[in-house]
């Protein structure tokens, strides 16, 4: 599941870069790291900190995100959760995105947040919870591969609220 996981999600963020049309020499900025989040903030949401998974995967290079994945505990989970990080994408890009659907402005402990889902076929339910991070974004993505029942949105805005105090803050 991961392998796939990792695949889609990597082709869709390679189809949904935007580039910003400003030029000029850009300032370094430091992207958070997703795989930060501490196992006992994992572990406290019912996700397996030991299931974590960095990086995108044999051969994919995505230079301009960084990705962590959680897993249920068991061998066979129901979803997957995607923890993903950038500096040079923003939430304005995902709200802008004619492929993402369905969105909602949420706010979410203070943040601006935008909800939506994508197009990955019949086969996969998604749900992806955008929160500003100046300078950038975090998405976390709730990807199902099998019909349980379950909102992915529902169950996405669970995971962002309880793990949103680990994502940095703007400064202030």
């Amino acid at each position: 599941m991961r392998a796939r996981v990792a695949m889609l999600i990597a082709w869709t963020v390679l189809l949904g870069g935007c580039s910003s049309g400003i030029e000029g020499s850009p300032v370094a900025a430091e992207r958070w790291d997703p795989c930060s989040i501490p196992d006992e903030a994992i572990q406290a949401t019912g996700l397996d900190p030991a299931t974590k998974d960095e990086g995108w995967g044999e051969g994919i290079v995505v230079d301009d995100w960084a990705i962590c994945e959680y897993l249920l505990p068991g061998a066979r989970a129901a979803y997957a959760l995607a923890v993903l990080s950038s500096v040079d994408h923003t939430i304005v890009e995902a709200r802008a995105k004619s492929a993402n659907r369905d969105g909602r402005d949420l706010v979410v402990g203070g943040r601006d947040a935008y909800m939506y889902k994508t197009e990955f076929g019949a086969a996969i339910r998604d749900c992806n919870i955008a929160l500003e991070v100046p300078p950038g974004v975090v998405v976390f993505t709730v990807l199902y591969q099998r019909d349980d029942g379950a909102d992915a949105c529902e169950v996405g805005l669970e995971h962002v609220h309880d793990l949103e105090s680990a994502v940095p803050a703007a400064p202030k």
